[in-house]
């Protein structure tokens, strides 16, 4: 399917690493997409990855969570590759995992900053063009923690939850400008975060959950997001889309 987005831009955050937001920009890339890798590390690779598709890419080493960090990188992507058009706020942490009780509030305030604050950052600096070109496609990323809950993963849960907020009140206020805003809330997926703090019990409890009995593949979102950038869902705005092979679903 042509979905009509070549040559657009798109700025994906936390797309360094062999996860999420790399899948993302690769399926952007495979659609014509110029590619804005926005990391606090170095993403030399997604980028090459991109350009190995045919298209421009180009990384930029950032903490979204500043907010002059991030104007700086914005400006200088629209030096190098025109206005943001499409925006993928994929990039979050996950400093702690325990019970409320427990939990350092340092580290607690730290994924709010990132996870949250972040997202409002990125998205602040590139909505002044999406509005002044009538034209715009936003996607968060939030997180079955999100929707549902959390044990053992309050901050996470809090900040995945606050996107899904940010995100429909922006689609009201982007929709008479051809902007739209989806969030996509992805399950247990196959990706060096879920790797590293999801196994053994965790994770045997979370595949019983899912109706598919499986991880997911970050291809399978990446898809996912690709489609809701493109034309063809141009009427699709303020929704929540989980990829999560069944886990919402009541299992036995």
């Amino acid at each position: 399917m042509n979905y009509q987005i070549a040559e657009k831009v798109a700025l994906i955050t936390g797309a360094a690493g062999n996860g999420l937001g790399r899948a993302d920009a690769l399926a952007l890339a495979e659609e014509g997409v110029k590619i804005a890798i926005v990391d606090i590390q170095s993403s030399e690779e997604t980028v090459s990855l991109a350009e190995a598709k045919g298209v421009k890419a180009k990384g930029y080493v950032c903490d979204i969570s500043n907010t002059s960090q991030v104007n700086e990188v914005v400006s200088q992507i629209e030096k190098d590759l025109g206005a943001v058009e499409i925006l993928v706020n994929n990039a979050s942490i996950l400093s702690t995992v325990g019970m409320f009780a427990e939990i350092d509030p340092k580290k607690f305030n730290r994924d709010i900053e990132v996870n949250l604050i972040g997202t409002v950052n990125v998205t602040r600096a590139v909505w002044p063009k999406m509005l002044q070109n009538k034209w715009g496609r936003i996607i968060c990323i939030s997180s079955f923690a999100g929707t549902h809950g959390g044990a053992g993963q309050t901050s996470y849960s809090t900040t995945k939850a606050g996107v899904i907020g940010f995100a429909k009140s922006l689609a009201l206020e982007g929709a008479r400008f051809n902007i739209t805003s989806n969030i996509v809330s992805p399950g247990v997926m196959k990706s060096e975060a879920a790797q590293k703090f999801i196994r053994g019990d965790m994770l045997d409890r979370m595949l019983k959950k899912a109706a598919m009995r499986r991880l997911g593949e970050v291809e399978e979102l990446a898809n996912v997001i690709a489609f809701l950038c493109s034309k063809q869902a141009s009427y699709l705005t303020g929704q929540v889309i989980e990829v999560d092979g069944g886990a919402g679903l009541f299992t036995f």
